[in-house]
C-alpha cells in the first residue's frame, strides 16, 4: 500500500478538486472532467506499476502506448490552445468607423444577464459608444429558465445605459453559436450589408470558434472584441473547453 501512495495521494486531490468545482460552484464542470481524466490517468499508471511486477514485458508495453497517446493529445492540445489565445490576444478596439456589430447571446437568469452575458454587454457598450454610427445585431434567443429572450434582455440593458434602440436590431430565434450566426447573417442581408465587415462581440475564448463559423457561414471579414468575466479560474475552465468544441467543430461541418 505504502508504495502506491505517491500514486494515490495525488489522484484523490485530483477527485476532491473536481468533486468542488462541480458541485460547489456553477459553471466550472469541464474542469472538474479535466480534474476527474487526471486522477484516472494517475491511477492508470499506478495499475501499470503494479502489473510490472507480474508481467513486466506487456505492462512496458501498455505504458508505451499510453505514452505515445498522452504525447499526441497534449501536442493537439497545444496547438488548439495557442490558437484560440492568438484569437483573443488579437482581438480588440479597431481603428474606428467601424459600422456592424453581432453580439453573440449568453444565459439569463429570468430577466437578468448572467455573468457570461454582462460581460459581453459591457463589451457592447464599449464598442457602441467608440463607433456612434454602428448597427448591433443582438443575437439569442429564450432558453431554459431564461424568462426573456437573450437578445430582448440585452437590448433592455444597452438602452437602459443609453445606447439609441434604433442602433439596436434584435435576433431572437436562436439557440447556439451557429444560429446566433447564421440568423444574423440574414439581419445583415435584410440590412443591405452582407458585404461589410462585422465584428464579433463575444467572451475572449469564444472568438476562435465563432470566427471559423462566421467564415464557414459567408461572412466575408470579421474583426471580435473579448470580454472578460472577471474570474481567471472559471476562464481557464472555458478555455480549457474550448479544446474539444474546435475539434468537434472541425470534424462535424
Amino acid at each position: 500500500m505504502k508504495k502506491n501512495l505517491s500514486y494515490l495521494i495525488p489522484a484523490a486531490v485530483c477527485l476532491v478538486l473536481a468533486g468542488f468545482f462541480r458541485f460547489a460552484l456553477m459553471g466550472y464542470g469541464f474542469l472538474a472532467l479535466c480534474l476527474a481524466a487526471l486522477a484516472a490517468l494517475i491511477l492508470c499508471f499506478m495499475g501499470l506499476k503494479s502489473l510490472s511486477e507480474k508481467h513486466e514485458k506487456a505492462a512496458r508495453r501498455l505504458k508505451r502506448v499510453l505514452l505515445c497517446l498522452l504525447i499526441i493529445g497534449i501536442l493537439a492540445a497545444s496547438v488548439t490552445e495557442a490558437f484560440v489565445v492568438s484569437e483573443r490576444v488579437s482581438a480588440g478596439p479597431g481603428k474606428g468607423g467601424e459600422r456592424y456589430a453581432v453580439v453573440l447571446g449568453a444565459g439569463v437568469n429570468g430577466t437578468v444577464p448572467s455573468r457570461a452575458l454582462h460581460a459581453r454587454l459591457e463589451a457592447a457598450s464599449r464598442f457602441a459608444s467608440e463607433n456612434l454610427d454602428a448597427t448591433l445585431i443582438l443575437s439569442g434567443g429564450q432558453g431554459p429558465g431564461e424568462d426573456i429572450s437573450e437578445a430582448q434582455c440585452m437590448y433592455e440593458w444597452l438602452t437602459g445605459r443609453g445606447v439609441d434602440a434604433s442602433r439596436l436590431v434584435l435576433e431572437d430565434e436562436s439557440t447556439s453559436t451557429e444560429e446566433n450566426l447564421t440568423f444574423s447573417r440574414q439581419k445583415l442581408v435584410e440590412l443591405g450589408a452582407e458585404n461589410e465587415n462585422v465584428t464579433v462581440i463575444t467572451a475572449g475564448y469564444h472568438i476562435a470558434r465563432a470566427r471559423l463559423m462566421a467564415a464557414d457561414l459567408g461572412f466575408p471579414s470579421t474583426t471580435a472584441r473579448a470580454a472578460y468575466s472577471g474570474y481567471p479560474i472559471l476562464e481557464l475552465n472555458y478555455y480549457l473547453r474550448e479544446i474539444p468544441a474546435i475539434w468537434w467543430y472541425l470534424i462535424t461541418r
